[in-house]
């Protein structure tokens, strides 16, 4: 079957003025496998769902949304929507770009908007905040980039007729891609007591810098986005000299799109070693047949 190429007329700013793997995580990438029950994101690994059309940025917690994150204009264009459509998307900005390309914005906060209908935007103009409006429980942006109709992912410049390839073709300013994550340990820490899940997921969780080595319990606890099926998760926590005071591994068994943790290390009727120690959280998923590794570490002191 011809398929054709399409020249990428367009260099698109990321849509969210946050900090990558930071305050902010790609969670979702656009579906280029069009076969029903089967998913290949751009790299042909797992960060995608089923038919998903657009690209998933998300914040560190429920709370986040407060923190305002802007969500700005990939390109200069006409803005022909800005307003809250209710239903998946809610608060929505749609924008018309030269060449046929059009952007969609998805689940802005509610009173955040900066445009109108009918007005000419500039690439970086600042549209709203990141939300949780429409069909979601968590705060990020769902964007989609359209030509004549059809879904783009921009990270690899291609659709579902040309299907993922380990060729990407990025369409962002400056022609590369961010680090791909196969998932995201997007917060990690520890704490002398135990941590709930509610706490984790509405970011009200918080790392301890320092403790008493006669406290009863040393705990690691952290949140995971886009877990899949199979993936391998290790949680470790590391002595002052190197040697593991305790680890666990985890295979997943079901698709969690945020998966708190909490792993708690108990005292055995004597004192911890003074000292640094370390807990690290890492997840590791084959991609194209490739394992890749993600994760992130936490310090604390022993006193």
């Amino acid at each position: 079957m011809f398929i054709p190429t399409v020249a990428h007329a367009i260099d698109l700013r990321f849509p969210v003025a946050c900090r990558l793997m930071d305050n902010c995580w790609i969670t979702n990438h656009v579906d280029l496998e069009n076969r029903t029950g089967k998913v290949e994101d751009y790299m042909c690994g797992k960060k995608a769902t089923d038919s998903n059309k657009s690209t998933h940025i998300s914040l560190a917690s429920r709370s986040a949304v407060n923190s305002n994150i802007p969500v700005i204009a990939v390109a200069n264009g006409e803005v022909k929507t800005a307003k809250n459509i209710g239903g998946f998307c809610g608060v929505r900005v749609a924008i018309e770009h030269d060449k046929g390309w059009e952007s969609s914005y998805c689940h802005l906060k509610e009173n955040s908007l900066q445009v109108r209908e009918g007005q000419i935007v500039k690439a970086g103009q600042i549209l709203g905040a990141v939300g949780m409006s429409g069909q979601t429980n968590w705060p990020r942006l769902s964007y989609a980039l359209l030509r004549n109709g059809m879904i783009f992912d921009p990270f690899g410049g291609r659709t579902v007729l040309e299907g993922c390839s380990d060729n990407a073709a990025p369409m962002w300013t400056g022609g590369s891609n961010p680090l791909y994550e196969p998932a995201n340990v997007t917060s990690v820490g520890f704490s002398n007591r135990p941590v709930g899940n509610s706490d984790i997921l509405n970011g009200t969780a918080k790392s301890l810098n320092a403790i008493s080595n006669d406290a009863p319990q040393l705990s690691l606890w952290g949140l995971i986005m886009n877990v899949r099926e199979k993936d391998q998760i290790d949680l470790s926590i590391l002595t002052p000299d190197g040697r593991i005071l305790n680890d666990y591994k985890i295979i997943a068994k079901s698709s969690k799109d945020y998966f708190p943790i909490y792993f708690p290390t108990l005292q055995k009727n004597i004192l911890w070693d003074v000292g640094v120690y370390t807990g690290r959280i890492t997840l590791t998923r084959n991609v194209n047949g490739n394992n890749i590794t993600t994760g992130k570490k936490v310090l604390i002191t022993m006193n």
